[in-house]
């Protein structure tokens, strides 16, 4: 029950993060490479703190060692840096596009 709630608010911070992004970037306050190296540095982070919160309320009493619990956080963890590399390369691309346009 509790880390359902705690898996929904982590990919509600995914999802939240990564439209706040492209709205920046929409609004040419941040460009794509900055926004995909800031999620990147923020996949470990994700992924640790939502581990160590699955590993907290585990049911040690269920007689488990509470390996899905660390699989679970980086899952999540390498979900955010798989998301913040693709905004990247998008970042990247249209970079070289503008430059050659130039």
């Amino acid at each position: 029950m509790v880390e359902d709630f705690i898996l929904f608010l982590f990919i509600l911070l995914i999802i939240s993060l990564t439209i706040t992004f492209i709205v920046l970037f929409k609004k040419r306050k941040v460009s794509l490479i900055v926004s995909g190296v800031i999620m990147m540095i923020l996949a470990p982070i994700v992924g640790f703190s939502s581990g160590a919160l699955f590993l907290h309320f585990y049911d040690w009493d269920s007689g488990g060692t509470g390996e899905g619990a660390g699989f679970g956080g980086a899952f999540l963890g390498l979900i955010t840096l798989g998301i913040g590399i693709v905004i990247f390369i998008i970042g990247i691309i249209r970079w070289i596009f503008t430059t050659l346009k130039k």
